[in-house]
């Protein structure tokens, strides 16, 4: 089979480059002929037009040679620049899977879309063979307003487990990995934070990641948290991964979201996970059993809910130690494969 997939920059920061980089080192590229094309990369605006016209010129000779096009697709911009290649691809016979992963697809849809953008999105998921979503919770939304529900179908977002080390939860060390902003929670985390850490002055918390940095970090200082935190920017690789083993404690107190790979990340190394009722987090997390749930917005839950986790360290251990086993039978990244190399050979039987 030959696959030409299509999304952000395997270096761009996000979601949809950690899927791809997770198919790669489990090794989808050696079970299929598979090439991957980014149509985006971070950077200034006349970069990212100049990565978006060599895709377009690439396209047009790889789609010739391939029997499946797998676009990986978010809200807005994304969608968009995606459906240049998925009408090319249609014209040309080829079979097409569409990968939704943006976590406000629903509100592009139903608030910034009018009725001639819905009429195009439905043209688009129409010359769809199949469409993947990250949830149950997706799977239902994308049936009832944009594609039929017959082609639809769920594949979780998964992740590949690190190797075995023994986990020290005797700390209180607090990570949040994401865009720092609304979105994600960020201020109701560092709101509440004052009385976390009048409570348990050992606590530290590590905001990594892009966004609005300054005004987070304007906000703790006006907190006077900042001894407290440390804002550590973007992480990947190594600095990442010191920094799930150093962290008990996994927080993301978010308002909208597909299947975060951030989560998944954190249950895999046995932290325990702090969030919210939202997107396809409910089918990860089971609160009380691997994690603890609470309704986006909450902030006086957030705090009764982190202050669970930081009071006792046997509560700490056996949430991370079910999200460790969680991972293992349900989202393991070479399950996910096998699932998808089934579509791939269902769509060109």
């Amino acid at each position: 089979m030959r696959v030409l997939m299509i999304g952000a920059g395997r270096d761009v920061r996000g979601g949809v480059s950690s899927v791809v980089n997770g198919y790669y080192d489990a090794g989808l590229d050696k079970r299929c002929e598979l090439t991957y094309l980014p149509t985006m990369e971070d950077g200034s605006k006349w970069k990212k037009l100049l990565v978006a016209a060599k895709a377009r010129l690439r396209f047009e000779w790889l789609i010739r040679k391939h029997d499946i096009l797998h676009v990986h697709m978010s809200a807005d911009n994304s969608f968009y620049r995606k459906a240049m290649f998925i009408r090319r691809a249609h014209q040309k016979k080829k079979k097409i899977i569409i990968h939704m992963h943006g976590s406000t697809f629903d509100q592009f849809y139903l608030e910034r879309c009018d009725e001639r953008q819905k009429s195009g999105v439905w043209h688009i998921f129409a010359m769809a063979d199949c469409v993947l979503a990250l949830s149950e919770a997706w799977q239902y939304f994308l049936a009832k307003h944009v594609c039929s529900h017959d082609k639809i179908q769920v594949l979780y977002n998964a992740v590949k487990l690190p190797d075995p080390y023994e986990k020290n939860y005797t700390c209180r060390n607090i990570l949040f990995l994401g865009k720092l902003g609304q979105r994600k929670g960020t201020y109701d985390l560092i709101e509440i934070l004052p009385d976390i850490c009048r409570k348990y002055p050992d606590v530290h918390i590590y905001f990594c990641g892009d966004g609005e940095q300054e005004q987070a970090k304007a906000l703790c200082r006006e907190k006077g948290i900042l001894e407290y935190v440390t804002f550590s920017g973007w992480v990947r690789g190594s600095e990442k991964e010191k920094l799930l083993r150093e962290c008990s404690i996994y927080a993301l107190p978010t308002y909208h979201e597909g299947m975060p790979m951030s989560v998944l990340e954190a249950m895999s190394y046995g932290l325990a996970v702090v969030s919210t009722y939202v997107g396809g987090i409910p089918h990860i997390i089971h609160d009380g059993e691997n994690g603890l749930l609470l309704e986006a917005g909450d902030r006086e839950q957030l705090k009764e809910k982190l202050y669970q986790v930081l009071a006792n360290e046997t509560i700490r251990e056996t949430l991370g130690t079910g999200a460790v086993k969680t991972i293992a039978e349900q989202f393991d990244v070479r399950k996910n494969i096998d699932k998808l190399m089934n579509i791939y050979e269902h769509l060109t039987e």
